[in-house]
């Protein structure tokens, strides 16, 4: 593909052709013993091993859930595109997959989530204690995975293991800071914002930097890699909040998140210079929507009221500010070419059509 080509092409149509290397590779690790690592303490010629059939077919239940694999796929494309190791990135997006379905698996049993993208969750099939097993093992399977594939460039292999490890370990801080705002009397919009940094941007870093150390670039790079992460990942909450208010999320009618009690980026911006009578009801009524007291008729009113206020307008200048951000940091990490990878991305999350 030319670099005309190349920057005139939509996201799809640049990670599209990875997607059936990334599928091969993910569900090929599912159907080993110990998601592929080495399984040293056994009972001697026992077959099966003890609980990795039950491991395996957990962690292929999750990964049939589906997903757009973008995680996987965006280093891939950002690879391909600038001529590298392939081969290490198909390794690089595996493993970046089989992480974000890790803590997947962890949140649905955390928010007590019945279905994942219409489709029964793990811990409603196999119960709560092994479905915490199942996120464990895709959570740390990924970490020697990387460090031990031979097709890592010389002490890439280190340093994206070092990356992926961080970046699990801030995603964790995030999902305990989502969860500790629930119980926030009084959330601001920095709160949030700390929040779905910590929930989104850290794997989008891996992505983006761990592509630049594929590619041999230099700290600069490295950086601005990870301010489009940074960007990337606001946009990406800002965008869901911003589909969950038109209704447009795949989770039935507008207002999903209000009727779970969250706080959103469109309400706390409408709430800013809101009547203190106003925001101390909605207040009530989010908590009330946590204990699931909240009606239909009250979610409609507060995403009228949300819409009223501005906030969804302020919400979708925000959103389109972060996509120009991580379209100039791409092009900045990845120069012209690679960068197009970047923002096609960006483009199609200008689209709030789902």
């Amino acid at each position: 593909m030319s670099d005309s080509q190349l920057s005139a092409a939509t996201f799809e149509a640049l990670v599209g052709p990875h997607l059936p290397a990334l599928e091969l590779r993910l569900h090929a690790l599912a159907a080993t013993a110990g998601l592929g690592l080495p399984q040293r303490h056994t009972v001697a010629d026992q077959q099966p091993l003890a609980g990795a059939k039950l491991l395996g077919q957990m962690a292929a239940h999750q990964l049939r859930t589906g997903g757009k694999r973008l995680r996987g796929g965006l280093p891939m494309a950002i690879v391909a595109a600038a001529g590298g190791p392939l081969p290490a990135a198909l390794t690089l997006g595996a493993a970046l997959e089989l992480v974000h379905n890790g803590t997947l698996v962890h949140d649905d049993v955390q928010d007590n989530d019945r279905l994942r993208r219409g489709q029964p969750t793990l811990w409603t099939v196999h119960g709560v204690p092994q479905a915490i097993n199942a996120g464990d093992g895709l959570l740390v399977a990924p970490l020697a995975m990387l460090v031990r594939d031979p097709a890592m460039p010389p002490g890439a292999g280190a340093e994206l293991t070092a990356l992926l490890a961080e970046a699990i370990v801030e995603t964790i801080r995030g999902q305990v800071a989502d969860i500790a705002l629930r119980d926030h009397p009084h959330p601001g919009l920095d709160d949030l914002v700390a929040v779905h940094l910590a929930k989104t941007a850290p794997l989008f870093g891996v992505c983006l930097q761990g592509a630049a150390v594929l590619l041999g670039l230099d700290a600069a790079a490295q950086a601005q890699a990870q301010v489009c992460a940074r960007a990337l990942g606001l946009a990406f909450q800002v965008r869901d909040d911003l589909l969950d208010l038109g209704g447009v999320k795949g989770r039935g009618s507008a207002g999903a998140d209000l009727r779970e009690g969250k706080w959103t980026a469109p309400v706390l911006l409408a709430s800013r210079d809101a009547a203190a009578g106003d925001v101390e009801r909605l207040r009530r009524d989010l908590a009330r929507a946590t204990a699931g007291e909240l009606d239909d008729a009250h979610v409609a009113e507060w995403v009228q009221w949300t819409h009223d206020r501005g906030g969804v307008t302020a919400a979708r200048v925000w959103l389109q500010q972060l996509l120009d951000e991580a379209e100039s940091a791409g092009d900045g990490a990845f120069g012209p070419t690679a960068g197009a990878v970047v923002t096609a991305l960006a483009q199609r999350l200008r689209r709030l059509d789902g």
